[in-house]
């Protein structure tokens, strides 16, 4: 019933979103081309988002299938599993129609797109491996956080070494960032509900 509400949301949540942008942009005045041009764009991609949770709702019921083929019992959905959903889920789909649009309008886009790629596929799996439930996925997200504060700390030192004085309230920014992703991070990789998410049973 959780996993049904989460997506339900979600579905109302994207609707908003295309609705609005689709009225934004058929009362825009001025610009060229007019925002009305843009409008079916838009709605594709309001559709496709549609399809995509759709899609996603079932890979989640096949996740529970194959929990049950292999007896382990299905309970609530941690809290922490559905907000990972959420942002795993964000980044695939925002990601997805950035690479489309990318590869549409930039002639170099292999080179554009190296960085966000090393980023968004990672995520991507971690959406699909959530919600298939394998344990893999588990891993990879934990150990994603951790890197993904490893980056943010080396740009600010490797600015300060390149002679860039940053300021004192963005080296506390960035530590107190290092510091959450990091210990969220471990969290997810140690978590006992997490594991019991993937495994069943309580450990």
């Amino acid at each position: 019933m959780l996993m049904k509400n989460v997506f339900r949301w979600l579905h109302g949540f994207w609707a908003v979103v295309g609705a609005g942008s689709c009225i934004l942009l058929a009362l825009a005045k001025g610009g060229h081309p007019p925002g009305l041009v843009f409008v079916p764009v838009a709605a594709a991609i309001w559709l496709a988002g549609h399809l995509l949770l759709w899609a996603s709702r079932k890979l989640a019921i096949r996740g529970k299938e194959l929990a049950a083929s292999k007896n382990i019992e299905f309970g609530k959905w941690p809290v922490t599993i559905i907000l990972l959903v959420f942002v795993f889920g964000a980044i695939f789909i925002f990601g997805l129609f950035g690479i489309v649009w990318q590869i549409l309008s930039e002639r170099d886009w292999l080179r554009e797109l190296a960085v966000p790629l090393l980023y968004w596929i990672p995520a991507s799996l971690c959406f699909f491996g959530i919600l298939l439930r394998q344990d893999w996925s588990r891993v990879l997200a934990g150990s994603g956080f951790m890197f993904v504060a490893a980056i943010l700390l080396y740009e600010m030192i490797a600015s300060a070494m390149r002679g860039y004085r940053n300021s004192t309230t963005e080296w506390v920014m960035v530590i107190v960032i290092f510091i959450m992703l990091v210990l969220f991070g471990l969290y997810v990789l140690r978590s006992s509900k997490i594991k019991a998410f993937y495994s069943g049973g309580s450990h």
